[in-house]
């Protein structure tokens, strides 16, 4: 996605402007994903408990193999929300590695 991204606006690679890019990208990818997972998480519970106030009744004693493939399927949407956070902690590093640490927003000397 943010090498998608890096092409479609045709900056090169070693510009700070390119960093910026890339490390928005990831953030939102990670925000997308994990808002996902969380509404995913939040309907599967009203699948496994059901709710009385909205008639709806508890799939799992009914259909057992579709919550098995649900909980896996959120576990393994989870542990990509994990390794897509890492991936942006690495974003983020070899961005923020180019500023200085005592001037805010200024380019260390070389």
């Amino acid at each position: 996605m943010v090498q998608s991204g890096l092409g479609w606006y045709g900056v090169a690679q070693k510009t700070s402007n390119s960093k910026w890019l890339s490390y928005i990208l990831d953030q939102t990818a990670v925000y997308v994903v994990f808002s996902g997972a969380s509404a995913a998480a939040q309907h599967s519970l009203l699948v496994v408990t059901g709710s009385r106030e909205l008639q709806w009744m508890k799939w799992c004693y009914k259909f057992t193999r579709f919550c098995f493939q649900i909980g896996s399927a959120i576990i393994l949407n989870y542990i990509a929300v994990v390794l897509m956070v890492i991936l942006s902690f690495l974003s983020a590093f070899n961005l923020f590695r180019l500023y200085s640490p005592k001037r805010y927003f200024q380019f260390k000397s070389s």
